[in-house]
């Protein structure tokens, strides 16, 4: 093996391609073209010596020899950002810090509450919030960029040394403005949503799969205008000036529907619920800074549930 040659995009790229177990996923989450993720993975593979991807009619399978080099490269990224996170922080080393991913549901809702119940506790403490896909959060999860990610459990193959601690169970939602043709009827018909823009979660995302699903379960044809948006401020942006519908996480559309910015469509939903909750590193030290989050986090949920 000839280490001269080996780059630390070599490791990021199958790193990401171990997670998402397809190339053009990875491509998306690494913000690169298919080609160039087949061609970083293939330059590894000469510096190894090794085959590490099978292709496979849906995706790529490990070798044994990438599941290897997989969990060893895992912690030798994580050592160097933590590394780089120290030597940044020197002056401030005795200052508590905490990362933080958060899915739109919870960035939306729950996770300010708790952030600003912990700075009224802990005003020195650093947070540092990162929104991103389910996949994308995993992913930084696992490297040591965040300390946890509050949000949907994310699919089984995604959850590889990571734990899970459910808090809640939530639906998705069809929402759209108060003066919408369809927020005044008693029981409208899924097949009328075909009439109006339907804002969707990106593809490829768990919540947009668990969407999919409920629509052709329900035998409903694909929308003819579907807009793909996670950025929750446009999606209320756009529902108030257009008709347009948005499929949603109950969490990220409450505070709207309880101030009359939305109305919520009288659809039953219900098949749509899933878990929510915490997701960190299995077996990792958590600090003290989110230990203290997550303590922020719980005392939350509980006076919600009560």
């Amino acid at each position: 093996m000839n280490f001269a040659r080996l780059k630390l995009r070599h490791l990021q790229c199958l790193v990401i391609v171990a997670q998402e177990r397809n190339l053009v996923r990875a491509a998306k989450a690494l913000a690169l073209t298919q080609p160039a993720v087949s061609k970083t993975i293939a330059e590894l593979e000469d510096i190894v010596g090794r085959r590490l991807l099978l292709r496979r009619r849906r995706g790529v399978e490990l070798t044994p020899a990438a599941d290897v080099l997989v969990r060893h490269a895992v912690v030798a990224l994580r050592g160097l950002r933590e590394g780089l996170g120290l030597a940044l922080d020197q002056p401030e080393l005795d200052q508590l810090q905490v990362a933080v991913g958060a899915l739109p549901n919870m960035a939306a809702h729950l996770l300010p509450v708790a952030v600003a119940a912990l700075h009224a506790r802990s005003p020195s403490l650093r947070v540092r919030v990162v929104s991103g896909t389910n996949a994308q959060l995993m992913t930084q999860l696992r490297q040591g960029e965040i300390d946890l990610v509050l949000g949907r459990l994310a699919q089984a193959s995604a959850m590889a040394d990571l734990a899970f601690e459910q808090l809640y169970s939530e639906p998705l939602r069809l929402v759209a403005r108060p003066g919408h043709p369809l927020a005044s009827q008693r029981r409208p018909r899924l097949d009328a949503l075909a009439a109006y823009p339907l804002v969707m979660p990106v593809s490829g995302t768990l919540v947009r799969q668990t969407a999919d699903t409920f629509l052709v379960a329900q035998g409903m044809a694909p929308p003819r205008c579907l807009i793909e948006a996670t950025d929750t401020s446009f999606a209320v942006g756009l529902l108030q000036c257009s008709d347009a519908v948005w499929f949603a996480p109950q969490g990220a559309v409450d505070g709207f529907v309880s101030r009359g910015e939305l109305r919520r469509l009288a659809i039953d939903t219900a098949s749509t619920e899933g878990p929510v909750g915490l997701t960190m590193r299995r077996g990792a030290e958590v600090g003290e800074g989110a230990r203290a989050l997550v303590e922020a986090i719980h005392e939350v949920v509980r006076q919600r549930s009560a």
